[in-house]
């Protein structure tokens, strides 16, 4: 038994007096414990080049590992305990364990007996993953790791060393990866359900007593590259003591310059803190309504499948293709993000093969263009209609996801001088690609006698300098402007791109929570000079929010847009909004959509704005 009182004393007395550096080392930054002084602790270089890393749930959950396949079996206990969807998981438990089963009696069969950390670590290795983060602690309490604590105050065993695997899981894999050269990092909820401390009222116990020392336990212990907090959406940052942990990890931790964090830390802080902004599924999830910030970078987490832990109710069409992973990579890299990609081994300790397929398929992609992903920053182009680019230094690396039916890559707005291109993993090392400029200066790249990478091909083309790219909307072939929302300059609150599948189930971007009329959508557009127009709009809007007014700026005039319901959110409509002639000047003109009447929540849901020409 430990005294309990004793470990908050410590935990105390560590997060206000940080040791002393050795005299041979460099002085360590030091911050108070606000947000303004922690947001000077810069993002370690190592986390931004790398690009990707993978998530691993893993827990006694998954021994049940079921769950609706709407959502995640990481949270079996709370769908048992309150009975959601539809029941689904109360009836599982009760057909399969017994209705008198608890959800504790779940440890002793998470035994793990499968586990092999060197094996896992070689497939993160093949992967290209730069990163690893695991569940040292999910939202259930349970420690992959010898928390004496965490038994201590339930009363009964719950770490892995003293039931079901009875070994430290985290020092293994820990060792393992590091002597694969993979950074591992940990996942830590704050929230714990069927923790009597929790529990209470005044969770502040539970902080002194149980969070602080673990979170410090696992800091000096394991040395993580990654500390990845969760379970914080309930209370504030002053409740969990956020800034005072945070100042204690940056001025305490054996690693400060490979150390990286992330901005869950209290309500409504996603995307405002940390050394990176978290997104899920798309999703920044912030309860403040708040953005993230431009100037840190974002990581993606999602799953192979969909839920993060195993879940055995999933079928093969629920898992991404090796193709999809791929270009998701790609996609997530082009737009300044990286890849927190999921796995969920099974309860003996087996990664699923159909996940370790598509690791080992993007590593095999990484290992020939892995350049043009690792050390490279964001896309210079808005959007890209045959794939997506990233860049380095002077070069540019074009993702083809489409090949051009007629062999001829068009690449519109880019302004640079061209000394080379190259296609990465091309068969004949070295060969030099043919280049020319189409009626207008897009550049066309000659892809004949080629043959199409698996998943995404990449030409790299070296400039003349950094690129510089005129990012106005262009026509197509058919002379047609699509203005898309992934090609707007977004100002003002609240309006953000987020995601709806079409009829065919295929996610489709759209402008949405438009809840401000100080919001709004902007494109730069290249008409051609005197040119007459049919305008469109495809846009949604539910019965109660029906009723508001856009209005759409071009060429100096301004067309009144009516919105009356679609009969939902997601159903999306396309209504004429009559002609519109360019002005006769061979220039880029601005084209803006405001929201000028708001009845309800939000204005419109908006899909595009298409300008046709009329013969």
């Amino acid at each position: 038994m430990i005294d309990l009182l004793t470990t908050f004393a410590a935990a105390s007395i560590a997060l206000a007096a940080p040791p002393a550096a050795p005299a041979d080392d460099p002085p360590r930054m030091m911050f108070e414990p606000t947000w303004e002084s922690l947001e000077t602790h810069p993002t370690p270089e190592w986390f931004e080049d790398g690009k990707f890393g993978i998530f691993i749930h893993w827990g006694v959950y998954s021994v049940p590992s079921f769950c609706d396949t709407s959502t995640y079996s990481e949270w079996y206990q709370l769908w048992l305990n309150t009975n959601s969807h539809g029941g689904k998981v109360t009836r599982f438990h009760a057909e399969n364990y017994g209705e008198d089963f608890l959800y504790r009696d779940f440890a002793p069969m998470f035994r793990a007996e499968m586990f092999d950390p060197a094996e896992w670590a070689r497939i993160f290795k093949r992967s290209g993953a730069e990163y690893i983060v695991i569940t040292s602690k999910h939202h259930d309490g349970f420690c992959l790791w010898d928390s004496e604590i965490a038994s201590e105050v339930r009363g009964y065993p719950w770490n892995s060393v003293e039931t079901g695997p009875k070994r430290d899981l985290l020092a293994d894999l820990f060792e393992a990866c590091r002597a694969e050269g993979v950074r591992p990092g940990l996942y830590y909820s704050f929230m714990e359900w069927e923790n009597p401390l929790y529990d209470r009222d005044d969770k502040g116990e539970y902080v002194d007593r149980v969070m602080i020392p673990q979170i410090k336990e696992l800091i000096e212990k394991y040395q993580p590259a990654v500390f990845w907090p969760d379970g914080e959406w309930d209370h504030p940052d002053e409740l969990w003591r956020s800034t005072e942990i945070l100042e204690w990890i940056y001025e305490n931790a054996a690693n400060p310059d490979e150390i990286v964090v992330n901005d869950r830390w209290g309500r409504g802080l996603r995307g405002q803190v940390g050394d990176y902004t978290t997104t899920e599924y798309d999703s920044l999830g912030n309860s403040s309504g708040k953005g993230m910030r431009k100037h840190r970078p974002f990581e993606e987490c999602r799953g192979v499948g969909h839920s993060f832990a195993f879940n055995r109710a999933e079928t093969f069409d629920i898992y991404d293709s090796r193709t999809v992973c791929v270009q998701r990579l790609i996609d997530l890299v082009s737009r300044g993000g990286v890849l927190l990609l999921d796995v969920g081994p099974t309860a003996d300790g087996r990664i699923p093969l159909i996940m370790v397929d598509r690791l080992l398929a993007i590593g095999d992609w990484l290992e020939v263009n892995g350049e043009a992903i690792k050390g490279t920053t964001r896309s210079p182009f808005k959007s890209l209609p045959w794939g997506r680019a990233t860049q380095k230094d002077d070069a540019l690396y074009l993702h083809v996801f489409d090949w051009p039916a007629d062999d001829r890559l068009v690449v519109p707005g880019l302004e640079n001088r061209i000394r080379r291109a190259t296609m990465l993993g091309d068969r004949r090392p070295g060969r030099e690609l043919e280049f020319d400029r189409q009626d207008g200066g897009a550049l066309v790249v000659d892809l004949a006698g080629l043959h199409p990478f698996e998943h995404a091909t990449v030409i790299k083309l070296e400039l003349d300098g950094a690129p510089r790219v005129d990012q106005s909307v262009r026509a197509d072939a058919a002379g047609v402007l699509r203005l898309l929302p992934g090609e707007a300059s977004i100002e003002g609150p609240g309006l953000r791109v987020e995601q709806y599948p079409d009829l065919a189930g295929t996610p489709r971007e759209n402008l949405g929570f438009w809840s401000s009329t100080d919001a709004s959508a902007a494109w730069s557009v290249r008409f051609e000079p005197g040119r007459r127009y049919e305008v469109r709009i495809d846009f949604a809007c539910r019965d109660e929010a029906s009723g508001g007014r856009l209005e759409l700026e071009c060429g100096g005039g301004v067309i009144g847009i009516p919105v009356p319901s679609t009969l939902g959110w997601d159903r999306f409509e396309i209504r004429e909004l009559g002609d519109f002639t360019a002005p006769e000047v061979d220039a880029a003109s601005e084209v803006v959509l405001r929201a000028t009447s708001i009845p309800g929540d939000a204005v419109a849901n908006v899909r595009s704005i298409v300008f046709r020409p009329v013969d």
